[in-house]
């Protein structure tokens, strides 16, 4: 169920299950140009693990279904969106929200967001984000509360066990690497919050995994307010 963006002489290796058919496709493509407003390319990320619901998946089929039949024009224009929402993170589909966060809310979490990617050790203190938000730190702490029912920080959290969550389901790094890449101060605290936040251990959740069940929703995605049909 992962997407992997692998780079001009990068070495990917794959571990294969023994006892069940796994399928494994690429598309090649080079970038002629890219838009102005793009992030660098060494900053993108090297793997997304796609949420229930996402555009990857499907538009990935839908461009390898015509890789050779195909419209031309219309397959790169499909690829070229594909490596845009790759690229910035957009790519959930749900029911229209209630109502939009608070433009504060927002800022935070593309903040949360961006500095998680770049770096899940990353520190970031409530008044970087009240900065960022344009707020007082008190004024953010409350515009969080009232949106997602959680704190700021408490976000920050969640965004780095939803990291742990990617390596553990793709990655060797042990729970204790692990736990370090993404901030925590001990493998303890680590699993602690873990297990808080998704309902089973970080070893439980790798065997679960590797045993076939689907990698779970990222736990920041679950606390935005979705409208239900």
């Amino acid at each position: 169920g992962a997407i992997l963006l692998c780079r001009p002489r990068q070495v990917d290796s794959f571990r294969w299950d023994p006892d069940r058919p796994t399928r494994h496709a690429f598309f090649h493509f080079s970038i002629l140009d890219l838009p102005p407003d793009w992030p660098a390319p060494e900053t993108w990320p090297l793997v997304r693990q796609p949420p229930d619901g996402d555009i990857l998946r499907p538009m990935f089929r839908h461009i390898l279904t015509w890789a050779e039949d195909g419209d031309a024009a219309l397959r790169q224009a499909g690829m070229a969106h594909l490596l845009q929402a790759f690229v910035l993170g957009e790519i959930s589909t749900r029911d229209v929200p209630v109502e939009r966060l608070p433009e504060a809310v927002e800022r935070a979490l593309g903040l949360i967001r961006s500095a998680i990617e770049r770096d899940p050790k990353s520190a970031l203190a409530l008044r970087a984000l009240a900065e960022v938000a344009c707020v007082t730190p008190e004024h953010l702490c409350r515009s969080f509360k009232r949106a997602l029912g959680l704190s700021p920080l408490e976000a920050v959290r969640l965004a780095r066990l939803d990291r742990a969550a990617v390596l553990l389901a793709r990655s060797n790094f042990d729970v204790r690497q692990i736990a370090d890449l993404c901030g925590f101060a001990s493998p303890f605290h680590f699993s602690r919050r873990f297990k808080q936040a998704y309902g089973a251990s970080p070893t439980a959740l790798r065997q679960a995994i590797a045993e076939g069940a689907t990698p779970p929703t990222p736990r920041l995605m679950v606390t935005r307010p979705f409208s239900r049909p």
